[in-house]
């Protein structure tokens, strides 16, 4: 049989395919590594919504880098098709370990946990949520290291949506409800949910719901409670599955903050069972253990103890499933719940169906008269860039263009170590960190950061690349000036600033000088209270001598009333370098 090769690899088996494509085993040659192979046919990268989703699944890969996520290697195109390289890891998935053994014990399943947490902690933090959390995406390496892979549906908070509003994706059995509902916003909430599933399968040996069809699995995830974790398996502790119970809470508010929350409380279980004498004369030695030594095969084939417990758990009869409530309304009986059944089906079919463009103006403008951050940051991503998408020349795209950019700016704002790749933004948290350190030690002027964030705003207006930082910058214009003008002491504060240039001047940094002049009688142009400061500015910028007014401080109780918010007419020197 002839070798295939794509670039540089040789393909040696298939491991898997999808609708994204398919995985092969295959060795890299200049370095002969093993690495799995994901290949896009030619037909495939013929649609372009496809090839646009796998360039996404590829950007989101790059962005991340942790243990306990596969590795992306790189990518190419060859003879059209596209593919990129991962890490190969050998040891199988965790759908492969429950099928041996049926399910895990507590310890072992909190050292799932714990890593899985620690991967979803790292992916959410870099703006990425799964959404397709399931045993056969968490592959084992070896030496018993998990990993988290497939990330072809995941959604990239940053980024565009892909995927239309109202449509589902997941797999059914641990999706959460607001993914069923498909209009609500996708958060790393999500994926606790799915967390929790896993978690209640990996103690139990099935999923919190069965059903016969995806329609009344569904109908289950938005309306049943699962039986408690402790009914399947005694050996749970009660924390364990109060744990589980607020992960599969209906309410995404109701679940744990977020993984490093899960991840703390998983560790200090950890705690309790490794100190504790009656837990460890009794539990093995968990496949998942921190350093990793122990060979996966051994762990499966090898202990008897848990093949034993596997056994007596699978021959054990379980409870017929029902749900917590003890009454029996009539929105509960057989009759009802066949019609809900049908409704749903028809319901399902509707919402795979994107919404038209009123429908999806609406759900944005729901999105934007929103007060939670978390709500219009995800309804930004679902709903306002999909309008954008599918609505470019749309009776409302303009004006959901400037909603997007308003909460992406919300969000550039809150940024704690942000990155800086251009000059703007570099001068941008120049002038947030002074503001900061005059705010905090409330030793400074004002005026120095507020003059540095015009210089910005200036040199962004007609840059679309920096939209979001000219937003930013201007909030900073408008909110220190109202500051500095509702504040008692403005006069001695400009007063002193202007001072300040004169003296640049003399010492020989002129264009610190002019800095200050120029930005002074932008900021100030039209504002009656200050207009003698204003007038002062524009001169010394046209290189007249004048004096620094010192005028009568102003009444505690004036309000100012800005002329214009224009420029000054004046000025014909066009954009100011930011100094």
């Amino acid at each position: 049989m002839a070798e295939r090769r794509i670039g540089p690899f040789l393909i040696e088996k298939q491991l898997g395919a999808g609708g994204m494509g398919i995985v092969y085993l295959a060795t890299y040659e200049p370095a002969g590594k093993k690495v799995a192979l994901k290949v896009l046919t030619p037909a495939l990268s013929s649609d372009a919504k496809l090839l646009k989703r796998f360039e996404r699944e590829i950007d989101i890969l790059k962005k991340m880098s942790h243990p306990n996520i596969v590795k992306y290697y790189g990518g190419g195109t060859k003879d059209g098709q596209r593919y990129y390289a991962m890490e190969f890891v050998d040891g199988g998935s965790l759908q492969d370990v429950l099928k041996k053994r049926g399910r895990l014990n507590v310890e072992q399943t909190i050292q799932v946990g714990r890593q899985l947490c620690a991967a979803l902690e790292h992916a959410h933090n870099a703006g990425i949520i799964h959404r397709d959390l399931k045993p056969a995406n968490l592959f084992i390496s070896r030496k018993g290291r998990l990993k988290l892979g497939d990330f072809g549906i995941a959604r990239d908070t940053e980024a565009t949506a892909l995927t239309a509003a109202g449509k589902t994706v997941g797999t059914y059995a641990y999706m959460a409800p607001e993914q069923i509902h498909g209009n609500a916003p996708i958060s790393r909430k999500t994926d606790l949910y799915a967390t929790g599933c896993l978690l209640y399968e990996i103690l139990t040996g099935e999923t919190p719901f069965l059903a016969d069809n995806p329609a009344e699995m569904l109908i289950q995830h938005l309306n049943d409670d699962p039986h408690n974790v402790r009914e399947f398996n005694k050996d749970c502790p009660i924390w364990l599955d109060e744990l589980i119970d607020r992960m599969l809470s209906k309410n995404p508010d109701e679940r744990p903050y977020d993984a490093l929350a899960v991840h703390t409380e998983l560790s200090e279980m950890l705690r309790k069972l490794t100190h504790s004498e009656a837990v460890a004369s009794t539990m093995p030695r968990s496949f998942m253990a921190s350093d990793m030594q122990d060979n996966i095969d051994t762990v499966i084939v090898g202990q008897s103890t848990i093949a034993a417990a596997t056994e007596s758990a699978t021959d054990k009869p379980r409870k017929k499933k029902k749900k917590k409530r003890d009454q029996s309304p009539f929105y509960e009986r057989t009759w009802f719940l066949l019609t809900c059944l049908g409704l749903l089906i028809g319901g399902a079919v509707w919402f795979s169906l994107p919404p038209g463009e009123e429908t999806l103006y609406e759900l944005c403008r729901q999105t934007w008269q929103s007060n939670e951050t978390m709500v219009r940051r995800d309804g930004r991503q679902n709903h306002m860039l999909s309008y954008l998408e599918r609505f470019p020349e749309g009776t409302h795209a303009s004006e959901i263009q400037q909603w997007a950019n308003e909460i992406a700016a919300d969000t550039y704002e809150q940024k704690r170590n942000p990155q800086k790749e251009h000059d703007f933004e570099i001068a941008y948290w120049e002038a947030r960190e002074k503001e900061d350190e005059i705010t905090d030690s409330k030793k400074g002027n004002l005026l120095e950061p507020l003059l540095m964030y015009h210089a910005v705003v200036k040199a962004t207006e007609n840059n679309s690349d920096a939209i979001i930082v000219n937003i930013a910058a201007n909030r900073r214009v408008a909110q220190l000036r109202e500051q500095l003008l509702d504040s008692p002491d403005r006069t001695a504060t400009i007063r002193q600033y202007l001072l300040h240039a004169e003296l640049m001047q003399k010492e020989g940094n002129p264009s610190a000088a002019a800095f200050i002049w120029f930005h002074f009688r932008e900021v100030f142009y039209g504002v009656r209270e200050v207009e003698e400061f204003y007038l002062y500015a524009r001169d010394r910028s046209h290189g007249k001598t004048s004096e620094v007014p010192n005028p009568p401080a102003p009444p505690s109780n004036l309000k100012d009333i800005p002329l214009s918010s224009g420029n000054d007419p004046e000025e014909s020197s066009g954009n100011q370098d930011i100094r």
